[in-house]
């Protein structure tokens, strides 16, 4: 089989038992690396190390999932706590997700203060978030999906 160094350096074909007693002295592994081959290739390695690398390549070569996450107002809500939703909407759209923000429609409400309350809402996400999509209405509810600017 051809053996690889540590280093990189090919010392060419050996017999297994040669290949064996040289990652012994180097108190490393012997891995086969490409056992299809005519003659197999074999590398001299720290087997831990070699297995955390690949891991660490297959995680990089992941993409990363955009997460969506979705805040709540009620028709009767307060301008205060609109402001502290819309303040935590802002930190996790500055983390590279998505925003569904949904006025719920409750019992006693009218169509106009679920309008007035998105409106509301979207004047002051103005400065931070863009729309992905328009108000619609799902339901009895209103809801718009937003991405950071």
């Amino acid at each position: 089989m051809v053996v690889i160094d540590a280093e990189g350096t090919n010392l060419g074909v050996l017999s297994k038992f040669d290949a064996l007693n040289l990652a012994k002295e180097a108190e490393l592994d012997l891995v086969l690396v490409s056992p299809n081959a005519k003659p197999p290739v074999a590398r001299i390695v720290d087997y831990s190390k070699l297995k955390y690398e690949r891991s660490k390549k297959a995680k990089k070569g992941q993409s990363k999932q955009i997460e969506n996450k979705e805040w709540w107002f009620s028709p009767t809500i307060s301008d205060r706590d609109i402001q502290i939703k819309l303040e935590k909407a802002k930190d996790f759209l500055t983390k590279g997700g998505n925003a569904k923000l949904t006025v719920k429609w409750k019992r006693k409400a009218m169509p106009e203060q679920l309008k007035a309350v998105m409106d509301k809402i979207l004047i002051q996400i103005a400065d931070f978030a863009k729309p992905v999509s328009e108000v619609s209405k799902e339901g009895r509810n209103l809801s718009i999906l937003v991405k950071q600017k």
